[in-house]
């Protein structure tokens, strides 16, 4: 049987080797979690299921909703490269998060997805109020006959990674150092909008994607990018903000690709962020800021060149 990544249903008819886990960026935790289920399936000829949420906990429960790392669809995306059979992103609301410990493990993953092995990280909360931790899901897997693995969290020079230390590391324009963690750039997929089309006027012509309001973003300012459009990878020079030397309003992501000459309005590309270069400011006037963006873009160029070398 043939299963899809992104499913919303919860009902399965094998059983299954379930990882937990709200995999906001599929960072370098999340990646050992998923493997382990991945060579559990494989080994017990089971099927591997990612089971995540959507909306973020956070935003139904929390005074202060977190912004998320990557889109839904990227998220979906790595999590099928990482080798799920299924990727369940199941509705969360007030309903749900009112279950007890054991009835989330007893009507979903017993029930629903029948399973016979389930991954989870050593500091997984799970059930009303997070009254379900790691002692908890052991007890239940003992009194259900259901094997639970463990999995120690990754750390990188003595901190643990998570989601929330990248999420810093990215408001502060720390690309690298998210990089690091996540172990694949801060990316954003979006579909190229109409502009201005001021950037052409100066010679730097860009492909405008609207900032997700949801989605952390990085300070605005100017970033050195790659650009995939439709299976090809370009050099980019990216501006996140509101263009104020051109009195911009709207928060935009705007990307200048290097070799690259035609129309991709309505094209879906995926910029990826490697390094911050300066940040955005208001230029006396179009001249001002054309000379900028040439010193800019010259200086992206040599820095991509040799992060590729």
């Amino acid at each position: 049987m043939q299963y899809k990544c992104g499913e919303t249903t919860l009902e399965l008819e094998k059983e299954s080797v379930v990882v937990l886990g709200n995999f906001d960026g599929v960072h370098k935790g999340h990646q050992k979690l998923l493997q382990e289920a991945k060579r559990l399936a494989k080994e017990k000829h089971l099927l591997a299921v990612a089971l995540s949420f959507y909306p973020h906990p956070t935003w139904v429960l929390g005074n202060q909703p977190k912004p998320l790392v990557m889109s839904r669809q990227d998220r979906k995306h790595r999590i099928k490269e990482e080798g799920m059979d299924v990727f369940i992103e199941y509705p969360f609301n007030n309903a749900f998060a009112s279950i007890s410990p054991e009835q989330f493990f007893k009507e979903v993953l017993l029930d629903k997805l029948h399973v016979h092995a389930i991954v989870i990280g050593s500091n997984y909360f799970f059930g009303k109020g997070k009254t379900g931790n790691v002692a908890c899901m052991r007890a239940l897997g003992e009194k259900y006959d259901v094997e639970i693995i463990v999995v120690d969290t990754v750390k990188i020079e003595g901190e643990v990674i998570s989601s929330t230390h990248i999420r810093r590391l990215i408001s502060e324009g720390k690309m690298e150092e998210s990089k690091e963690l996540l172990g694949h750039p801060y990316t954003v997929v979006g579909t190229v909008v109409h502009g201005r089309k001021i950037g052409r006027t100066i010679g730097f012509p860009t492909l405008n994607m609207i900032a997700d309001p949801d989605r952390i973003h990085p300070p605005n300012g100017v970033y050195a990018t790659t650009v995939k459009v439709y299976n090809h990878q370009y050099m980019g020079i990216t501006n996140v903000g509101y263009n104020p030397t051109v009195g911009g309003s709207m928060k935009m992501i705007e990307t200048h690709l290097m070799d690259f000459e035609g129309d991709l309005y309505g094209a879906e590309i995926e910029v990826s962020f490697h390094r911050f270069i300066r940040a955005e400011r208001k230029f006396e006037n179009i001249e001002a800021l054309s000379r900028q963006i040439a010193t800019d873009t010259e200086q992206v160029r040599i820095f991509l060149r040799n992060m590729q070398k």
